[in-house]
This record gives C-alpha cells, sequence and structure tokens, in this order.
C-alpha cells in the first residue's frame, strides 16, 4: 500500500502489543486526535493491510505446552502437488500453521501437542503415513518471546 506514513506505523506497533485497545486510547497513547485514528484504522483495514484482529493464546493453560515447528520435504514423485499436501495438513486439530517456503524444506508447519510422545505420535503415525512427505525435521520450542 502506498501512503503508509509514520502516525500509521505507529498505530500498528501499537496494535501488535495491545490488539484489543479502544480508539481512544490508542490516541491518547500515541498523541494522535481520535478522528485520525479511526480514519488511519479503516485506510488500512480496506487496503487489506490489516487483515483480522486476533489473540494470543497460552497454550500451556489449554493442556498443550509443548509446540514444535516441523519442516517437511515434499515427495515430487507423489499424485498430490505441494498445496493440495498443505492443505491436508492445515486441517489437523494440533496445526497453528502451515507454510510453504524456500531453502532446502518445502513446508513448515507449527504444532500444538500435550506432550513430546503427542508430538512424536503426530509426526510418526500422522505426517509421515501422508502422500506427498519424502522427509521431516520436529524442532520442539522452547519458549517463544513474541
Amino acid at each position: 500500500m502506498k501512503g503508509i506514513d509514520e502516525r500509521d506505523r505507529m498505530i500498528l506497533d501499537f496494535l501488535k502489543d495491545e490488539g484489543r485497545a479502544k480508539i481512544s486510547e490508542i490516541s491518547n497513547k500515541l498523541n494522535i486526535p481520535r478522528a485520525t485514528v479511526f480514519e488511519k484504522l479503516e485506510k488500512l483495514r480496506e487496503n487489506g493491510v490489516i487483515t483480522k484482529f486476533t489473540v494470543n493464546v497460552d497454550y500451556e493453560k489449554l493442556g498443550t505446552p509443548v509446540l514444535a515447528y516441523i519442516m517437511i520435504n515434499f515427495d515430487p514423485r507423489s499424485s498430490v502437488n505441494q498445496r493440495d499436501l498443505a492443505r491436508r495438513i492445515s486441517r489437523f486439530g494440533n496445526v497453528l500453521s502451515v507454510s510453504i517456503i524456500a531453502g532446502q524444506w518445502d513446508l513448515l508447519i507449527l504444532t500444538v501437542n500435550r506432550s513430546m510422545r503427542d508430538l512424536s505420535m503426530f509426526v510418526l503415525d500422522s505426517l509421515r503415513s501422508l502422500e506427498g512427505v519424502e522427509n521431516t525435521l520436529s524442532i520442539p520450542i522452547f519458549e517463544s518471546i513474541l
């Protein structure tokens, strides 16, 4: 989007940490008139810069404290294509995101699991049994900072 100015960036940065903030709070904290904040938010939504407001979930409190990235090499000899494989993987209940990436690996997924055993079972029994998955690399997350 052309025309993003410093105030737009300030509003976006503020919303990254305070996604539930009211327009008046944004206005007060950033010293920007309320009408300007409202207009800028509307413009950012209309232009697709802000696509949705979301929440940060504490997965440990939900009973799924083991987060892991899993990288997947796609098997080009399979009868499924890479996008279809990514869509299939995205339907698993413990999968938070699936990204098609460049480089040595083809897919990057983020999962939540109740235990390391559940992560192991997911990789060995679910992922590796999917047509199109050539091999995997699991990377458990010790701590998320952001």
